[in-house]
């Protein structure tokens, strides 16, 4: 994200983006009603931000009560004070009318920042902004131009209704019934939208507020929160539509939202746009829930969730009009239509018919690597300070030459780039490797290296306030790294090397297990070659992709506990030798015989997976 004046966490919604998801939720709300009707609908973004969302909102509500008027002779005179039959004249005046009446009563929104409320109540009072929206079947609206000039219709909302209807404070903190005590007399908001904060809870202050809900979890993001607020805040049968990061659908801080939303049987669609740059300057990978709350048990337990995954490119109207025309979704969205009972406080995965059926055969009739490998796989080392720590190959040469018994704590250092499949590009870099409780006593050389960056190498002291050159607190001394160096550094034994960020399968084995990774790198304590031909194949690149969380430019990012539950084949004594044998050819080989080893590598794993010839065709899918 980008460092401007905004608050920690915001990410404000381009239209492209806010438009369609109203239109979503507000057409069937106010399709066909009475102008009366529409007046009394109630609608609340409890971050409002930029004011983006609660536009979008007057403008679709503004539509539909122009719409309702048309339909009666008599409106809008209750409105306008006229006492005659609406002339071309009148009806021009309309959309004013009805987006400062809509603007005026129908709109409620909360942001902890005092900037953002004012924005917010400043564009409401013009209530003009453009919106890319959907019609009834689904087809996109033309953006929408502003006034060129402001009607004085003498309805713009005024500063003391604006006060009450768009408040300074906390959401999640928020008393709701007394802030807004006409809307939760009648029991509540009909409609909650927005684009609430992205922001790991660990970053901010005490957590009181946030241990009352039911989907906490001490790791989890804040908007996870907004997602059971909307709940709390709508009437039974009130819908919600927010745009949040997907991290929630399989990560392990979302479980209790997972279970809180099964629960409450509320979710009628999710559309996983993680795939799609929506936020410049934000590396959000967002996805959009929306829902109806308070169902009755049989109704909740028999509607199926739409879930779509969007293309590369996709827009959110294109995404949101398949919702819309076909509950199943099209085809070309890659959707599906999913039994409610399938979604429960496990990972919720959205997977195209076509695929569901071999990864649902991989995860139900493979054990997964966790049991194959028992040990967990781990990260790099963190320096704190890399300038210190790592040296080239001149620096090492003088301290070697200088001080012999050195030798012992200078390694080679590798990053996520020196990771090449199949063999870890050794390149001109090492790492002093000073472990806790490591005395440089007898290595004065290491220690007067190390000495010329004290300041920058210091751990800020306990209580310490203002700017601080130097690491960031913790019990270490100044000459030791950062945090405690692993067992798996510590033990020189071979093992499996991966990227954390990939972009194509990578796995490399470090035979003698003396290269020190950092933390760009995960480590797996085996030297299996089949393991290693697995990580290496096409199969595993595809997996990868549907399952493990996205990463910038169509990467993934194979956490700990993502790639712990990667099915492994078991094959048979002869093909898991047969495999074992390419792979140590192919770790000799040269770059004439490499690329036709690694194709006969990667057939030899489609064959110990069986893989059939229609589920092989898959894996050349996106």
């Amino acid at each position: 994200m980008r460092e401007d004046s905004r608050p920690l966490g915001v990410v404000y919604t381009p239209p492209e983006v806010a438009g369609p998801m109203v239109r979503l939720v507000i057409d069937p709300l106010a399709r066909g009603k009475s102008a009366a009707e529409i007046l009394a609908i109630r609608v609340c973004d409890p971050a409002i931000g930029a004011g983006v969302f609660v536009l979008e909102v007057v403008n679709a509500l503004a539509d539909h009560l122009v719409a309702a008027w048309n339909r009666d002779p008599r409106a809008p005179g209750d409105v306008t004070g006229a006492r005659h039959a609406p002339d071309a004249q009148d009806r021009a005046t309309w959309p004013d009318v009805a987006r400062h009446r809509i603007a005026a009563t129908c709109i409620a929104g909360v942001d902890i920042d005092p900037a953002a409320v004012a924005a917010t109540r400043a564009a409401l009072t013009g209530a003009r902004a453009p919106a890319p929206a959907l019609d009834t079947d689904g087809r996109a609206f033309a953006t929408r131009e502003p006034a060129t000039a402001s009607l004085a219709t003498g309805l713009e909302p005024t500063a003391s209704a604006l006060a009450d209807s768009i408040q300074c404070g906390n959401a999640l903190e928020l008393d709701w019934r007394a802030a807004y005590p006409e809307v939760f007399a009648r029991g509540g908001f009909d409609l909650v939208v927005g684009n609430p904060p992205y922001i790991r809870q660990e970053q901010l202050g005490g957590k009181a507020a946030l241990e009352k809900f039911a989907s906490y979890d001490g790791v989890a993001d804040l908007y996870v929160y907004f997602v059971e607020l909307a709940h709390q805040v709508l009437r039974p049968g009130g819908a919600y539509c927010l745009i949040i990061p997907n991290k929630w659908l399989t990560a392990a801080y979302g479980r209790p939202l997972r279970t809180f939303l099964a629960a409450q049987r509320s979710v009628d669609g999710i559309a996983d746009l993680g795939r799609s740059p929506l936020f410049a300057d934000a590396d959000a990978f967002p996805c959009i829930v929306w829902g109806t709350t308070g169902r009755a048990d049989d109704v909740g337990c028999s509607a199926p969730i739409t879930a779509v995954r969007a293309e590369i490119g996709a827009t959110v109207a294109d995404v949101l009009a398949s919702a819309i025309r076909d509950l199943r979704m099209a085809a070309r969205s890659r959707g599906e239509s999913r039994e409610r009972l399938r979604w429960g406080d496990g990972p919720w995965h959205i997977d195209p018919p076509s695929e569901r059926a071999l990864l649902d055969r991989l995860e139900r009739d493979l054990p997964p690597l966790g049991d194959i490998v028992r040990e967990r796989p781990a990260r790099g080392v963190v320096t704190g300070c890399n300038r210190a720590f790592v040296i080239d190959r001149a620096t090492r040469d003088q301290i070697l030459g200088e001080e012999p018994a050195a030798a012992a704590l200078v390694r080679p250092f590798v990053k996520g780039r020196d990771i090449s499949p199949w063999a870890v590009e050794r390149t001109e870099r090492w790492i002093i490797l000073v472990d806790r409780g490591t005395s440089l006593d007898e290595l004065p050389v290491v220690r007067a290296h190390l000495a010329q960056f004290r300041d920058a190498l210091e751990p800020k002291p306990a209580g310490w306030v203002g700017a601080w050159r130097g690491r960031k607190p913790g019990t270490y001394a100044w000459h030791e790294l950062q945090d405690p160096v692993g067992p798996l550094i510590k033990a020189r034994a071979p093992r499996l090397l991966y990227q954390d960020i990939q972009t194509a399968p990578a796995c490399a084995l470090d035979l003698e297990g003396d290269a020190v990774p950092d933390t760009t790198v995960w480590m797996l304590p085996t030297a299996d070659r089949f393991l290693l031909a697995v990580l290496s194949s096409p199969l595993y690149g595809w997996y990868a992709k549907r399952r493990f969380p996205p990463a910038l430019n169509g990467a993934v990012r194979p956490k700990r506990e993502y790639m712990r539950t990667l099915p492994i084949a078991q094959p048979d004594a002869g093909a898991r030798h047969a495999i074992v044998d390419m792979v140590e050819r192919r770790l000799a080989a040269d770059r004439v015989d490499g690329p036709g080893l690694e194709r006969s590598i990667a057939s030899a794993v489609l064959d110990a997976y069986a893989l059939s010839s229609a589920e092989r065709r898959l894996l050349t899918t996106r």
